[in-house]
């Protein structure tokens, strides 16, 4: 019979060295590991993606003044003419200047009323003319050409002078010249000539006078002269 305490110590020591075997296949050579390098992993730090709203920015202007011989702003003044106020004829105007050196103007006249039984002036006047001023269109010497329309029933010594059928027409050339008191008021003097045609009848100046006769005049010589204050209504 076999030794059983043989087989024994045999079978023991199989099983002793196959779990020695197992441990070491088991177990990580930790030696290796000493003499390994340890791996540096950098990770790069990335820049946070940022997105700037960009606002677009308005830049304001101060309006320049324009100097001499410039395109001056365009504006709208008020005036009006002392002489004609002198015989009691209410009278107002307006400008309005458009370009460089450039306007235009339209002046009214209107008297209803007569002053006395031997003098009067009843009339509706409307004179519109265009200037070329020298500097620009707010001060100093300016040219103009204007028209002349007007209706008219007059009393002056022995007779009274109606139009008839047509008013007055006439056309004529001027110069002229303004002062600035201040950004708001200013004065201007203004003389003119040309020719007027009118058609016309007299009549005896007393109540209901009778005609004397109807006539057509044309006239030639001096026919603006005025003082006028101009205000300035705006800037457009």
């Amino acid at each position: 019979m076999p030794n059983i305490p043989a087989v024994m110590s045999l079978w023991i020591c199989l099983l002793f060295l196959g779990g020695l075997k197992a441990h070491s296949q088991a177990t990580p050579d930790l030696t290796d590991l000493r003499t390994q390098e340890p791996a540096i992993i950098v990770e790069q730090a990335q820049e946070p993606e940022t997105t700037q709203d960009v606002e677009e920015i308005e830049v304001f202007e101060f309006p320049t003044v324009a100097p001499s011989g410039m395109q001056a702003p365009a504006g709208l003044t008020l005036k009006s003419d002392i002489l004609p106020w002198g015989l009691a004829i209410p009278n107002i105007g307006a400008e309005y200047s458009f370009a460089n050196n450039w306007s235009i103007a339209l002046n009214v006249l209107f008297c209803p009323w007569k002053i006395s039984d031997k003098f009067s002036v009843k009339t509706v006047a409307i004179l519109p003319e265009g200037r070329w001023w020298l500097k620009n269109n707010r001060k100093g010497s300016f040219f103009n050409l204007h028209l002349n329309l007007a209706w008219f029933n007059v009393r002056s010594g022995h007779y009274r002078y109606q139009d008839t059928s047509r008013p007055l027409l006439g056309a004529g050339i001027g110069y002229g010249y303004r002062l600035e008191f201040n950004n708001r008021w200013g004065i201007e003097f203004e003389i003119g000539a040309g020719v007027a045609n009118m058609k016309y009848s007299r009549y005896h100046n007393v109540f209901n006078g009778a005609l004397i006769d109807s006539r057509v005049s044309t006239y030639w010589g001096l026919d603006r002269a005025s003082i006028t204050f101009v205000y300035y209504l705006c800037d457009l």
